[in-house]
């Protein structure tokens, strides 16, 4: 286990499965979920398909984060976009992973976002003062119709300042930001499980 989500260096070289797109971090967080279905092949598209704004609590959360920022925008700016899954720039999308990457400054009020493209552009190197977030889902088998759905956030700072502001704000949002990630899963689960605990209908009708 990794104290608070901190990634020693000792731990990153022993580190398996690290993501292509962020071979390097500081920060590590981890969720998991055991979804019964026959249609493995629908999990990840439930996953990209979830829009965390339908769930009030998260919703209260996300407006909970962004209230400093509603507080110190002016009356002539327009109104702020809800932080969300459209916030990320698609990385990778098979069948078995999923990884959504964010480049900014977290932790400030407006998050700092910077504009992200595409892969390459989310790849480039870093500037002072910023960081990268990674955010990758993966499905494995678990069980008999059973797999099992991991949700991980990786982040890497530019310099050891911006780790430090960084390890600051996680300090912060981790309980929040982890309890997101877990009704998500849920969420997830028990759209699947409902789905394939509906019976199928007969084309034919009653006999």
């Amino acid at each position: 286990m990794l104290a608070l989500g901190f990634v020693s260096k000792r731990a990153l070289v022993e580190w398996k499965n690290r993501p292509l797109y962020l071979p390097q971090f500081q920060f590590y967080e981890q969720h998991r979920t055991v979804i019964s279905t026959l249609y493995p092949d629908k999990i990840l598209p439930a996953v990209a398909n979830y829009d965390i704004q339908q769930d009030t609590l998260i919703k209260t959360l996300m407006s909970v984060r962004q209230l400093p920022q509603k507080l110190r925008r002016h009356k002539s700016q327009r109104t702020m976009d809800p932080f969300g899954m459209h916030s990320f720039t698609l990385l990778e999308s098979s069948t078995t992973e999923l990884c959504y990457g964010l480049r900014g400054q977290f932790w400030r009020t407006d998050f700092g976002l910077e504009e992200v493209a595409d892969r390459s552009a989310y790849c480039a190197a870093l500037s002072p003062g910023s960081a990268k977030l990674l955010l990758r889902y993966r499905v494995r088998p678990f069980a008999t119709d059973k797999y099992e759905l991991c949700t991980e956030t990786f982040i890497l700072c530019s310099d050891r300042a911006t780790q430090v502001k960084m390890a600051l704000y996680w300090l912060a949002i981790r309980v929040g930001s982890g309890w997101i990630r877990q009704r998500t899963l849920k969420a997830v689960k028990l759209e699947l499980e409902k789905v394939a605990n509906i019976p199928e209908q007969d084309n034919n009708g009653p006999h």
